[in-house]
């Protein structure tokens, strides 16, 4: 009995001894942490050790070996931790991306891609687009904004992150009372319109934008839907001079959209002047009953293509495709359905995009696309 007795003793001398040297021989003292920006080491050393567990080094790597987030620290998407010594961990960390702000009360609100409030302060960041025209309640940290409008706000979010992921930072986006947006960089107002067909209009945004960034004046998108063939872009008056040189953009051009199989439409003054096809080529000439060698080629094209059709080659979708975002963020023009595939022109397949079972394109962004006639119908 003494026997059995006296190894009782032992093993729990034993665990005791253990359980000190696991609580008073891994005491966590530093915290090293890099990838910070916006928030400073001892914030987010002070805000991840919230209990007296986490002051255990032992404990805190095994808390945050691999986390995605902290309900202490919801400013970070990441955290990584590594054990430098008994007392000491690394810590590497990853911070919300800041897609917005708007002003309350003379201080900038600083939001995530959820709408999370993140800063509020009155430090202005230059890569973060300003955001005015919405109605909103006091806002509280760390929590969700709340807007008088919840479709505003879906809006406000899915425009800020389009042109952060564009790397094309405005300097404010405006709502109207109809919910109608504008951008402006600079001199340049870009009316957008309703939230519809978001996407397209940011690409082509973004491509067009080098042609009248050094102008000012108003590039309207409203009613553009990545079939139109132009985008209008008007000067704003008293800026057009006699001695414009050429390639410079005139008052009133009608810009030709990303992906458009039309060219540009120029406006001056009352004259209109329609540039040909360029299937055309470069000696397109009215006929002299008045007609364009274009015209009739253009019924060529349609009745080859309903020939092809009649002959059994129906995989190929008609026109010229449509567009799509495949699963690395590129938007492509020319998606059709081949064989019940998503393919690009040269018969590739398009990545993270898949037919649904009406037949219609789903693309990487959950875009539902009918393959006809480019029209996003997501619900």
């Amino acid at each position: 009995m003494n026997r059995i007795l006296r190894s009782i003793v032992i093993l729990l001398a034993v665990v005791a001894a253990a359980a000190l040297i696991l609580i008073y021989g891994f005491r966590l003292k530093t915290v090293t942490v890099e990838g910070n920006d916006r928030y400073s080491s001892d914030q987010i050393s002070q805000d991840l050790r919230s209990s007296s567990l986490l002051s255990n080094t032992l404990f805190f790597a095994w808390r945050y070996r691999n986390a995605t987030t902290s309900a202490d620290a919801p400013y970070l998407t990441s955290i990584k931790a590594k054990i430098l010594s008994p007392s000491s961990v690394k810590v590497t960390v990853t911070e919300s991306r800041l897609v917005g702000r708007v002003q309350y009360n003379n201080q900038n609100v600083y939001f995530d891609e959820n709408g999370i409030v993140l800063m509020i302060t009155g430090e202005v960041r230059e890569d973060v687009p300003l955001v005015t025209g919405v109605k909103m309640e006091k806002p509280v940290l760390y929590q969700k904004l709340t807007l008088d409008n919840a479709s505003t706000l879906r809006t406000m979010l899915s425009i800020t992150q389009l042109l952060i992921q564009e790397d094309f930072i405005p300097d404010s986006v405006t709502f109207d009372e109809s919910g109608n947006m504008t951008v402006r960089f600079g001199g340049v107002a870009v009316r957008l319109g309703q939230d519809e067909y978001l996407e397209e209009k940011i690409a082509n945004l973004v491509a067009i934008y080098p042609q009248i960034s050094s102008e000012s004046g108003t590039l309207n998108m409203e009613g553009f839907t990545g079939k139109n063939s132009s985008i209008t872009f008007r000067r704003s008056s008293g800026e057009t001079s006699e001695d414009e040189t050429e390639g410079e953009v005139n008052p009133g051009q009608t810009l030709t959209g990303v992906g458009s199989d039309s060219t540009a439409v120029e406006q001056d003054g009352d004259n209109n002047q329609t540039a040909q096809e360029a299937d055309g080529g470069e000696g397109a000439e009215s006929t002299d009953d008045g007609s364009s060698p274009d015209q009739d080629g253009s019924a060529g094209e349609e009745n080859t293509n309903q020939g092809d059709e009649e002959n059994g080659n129906p995989d190929e979708s008609s026109g010229s495709g449509v567009m799509a975002f495949d699963s690395n963020g590129t938007l492509h023009y020319d998606a059709r359905i081949v064989n019940g595939q998503v393919v690009d022109s040269s018969g590739n397949p398009i990545a993270g995009c898949t037919v649904d079972e009406n037949g219609n394109i789903k693309d990487a962004y959950w875009n539902v696309i009918d393959p006809d006639t480019g029209e996003n119908i997501t619900q």
